[in-house]
């Protein structure tokens, strides 16, 4: 006899939630969610989801709830107050809960700590990749927490992602995430930077990005950027200028609490900062191409 599925739970209905909820709920499960956009609730309702109004109210029902929100100040605040998720009533068995939030290790470390307290079992499943990945599977989970914990969800994950690494415990996931989004923003820049270069020197759009793409020089930033820096596509975001700039300080805040020398990372910052304050915060985070252009005319 098959066993019944787990009821699963989300806190946070935006780009990264609609991907996976919009998954499980093809897979079979019953998914409760929340979210404080009121639009974010209306598409995943219509998709099937159970709407709920609180984070409390999401894990009080799910036997598996993941969180995605925008940082893990917020993240933090899910957990905290008289509808944060760790105030929920007596329960009948543990409840696990993974957070996917692009995190300051400091802040997964506090919500693992109040998890512990409530009898919570608490994973961070910190991502590498984006929504569109993740819609199609694709992508990499970097898990921290008890390693007893992540075994029981381990084929929940593989079914969701198609690569996942055990980091260790709680806040390592997060802290490993930081690094990887530190090193994609540096290649932005670079990327951005060389293809000015090279188009100022006269060289053909299309015969650049392919002499980069079929030498040593080629990895994924540019595979992913380089045809929307050069075809300036910079609308519908996969991950928005707004957010490098958010993972940029992170990076830079674990450089100096570890006493890491970062010339480079404060080279890049004011760039990305540029482009906020261009208004470009919004668009995709290949937009930086565009700040390079606009330091050209001035």
């Amino acid at each position: 006899m098959q066993s019944k599925k787990k009821t699963i739970g989300f806190i946070g209905l935006g780009l990264m939630g609609q991907a996976f909820t919009n998954n499980l709920m093809k897979d079979g499960y019953t998914i409760f969610g929340t979210d404080p956009v009121p639009l974010a609730k209306r598409r995943f309702k219509r998709k099937g989801g159970k709407v709920l109004d609180s984070p409390k109210a999401v894990v009080e029902k799910a036997d598996i709830t993941f969180i995605s929100v925008p940082n893990s100040k917020i993240s933090l605040n899910c957990a905290e107050g008289k509808n944060g998720y760790t105030f929920i009533k007596k329960q009948a068995s543990r409840k696990i809960i993974i957070d996917t939030t692009t995190s300051d290790p400091d802040d997964t470390r506090k919500i693992s700590s109040l998890c512990k307290k409530t009898k919570l079992d608490f994973l961070e499943g910190c991502i590498s990749g984006n929504s569109k990945d993740v819609k199609n599977r694709i992508g990499l989970f970097l898990v921290g927490g008890e390693e007893k914990t992540y075994k029981k969800v381990k084929p929940l994950l593989g079914n969701l992602l198609s690569d996942q690494i055990y980091c260790g415990k709680a806040g390592s996931g997060a802290t490993m995430k930081v690094i990887i989004n530190y090193l994609t923003c540096l290649e932005r820049c670079s990327i951005a930077e060389t293809l000015r270069i090279g188009l100022r020197s006269g060289i053909k759009k299309d015969l650049l990005l392919e002499c980069l793409l079929r030498s040593a020089a080629s990895g994924k930033q540019l595979e992913k950027r380089g045809a929307r820096m050069l075809g300036h596509k910079f609308s519908d975001p996969v991950s928005s200028l707004a957010t490098m700039i958010k993972d940029m300080k992170l990076g830079l805040t674990l450089a100096k609490k570890t006493k890491s020398s970062t010339p480079v990372g404060k080279a890049c910052l004011p760039i990305y900062e540029l482009g906020g304050k261009s208004e470009y915060g919004e668009l995709d985070s290949s937009v930086i191409y565009k700040v390079f252009e606009d330091l050209e005319t001035k």
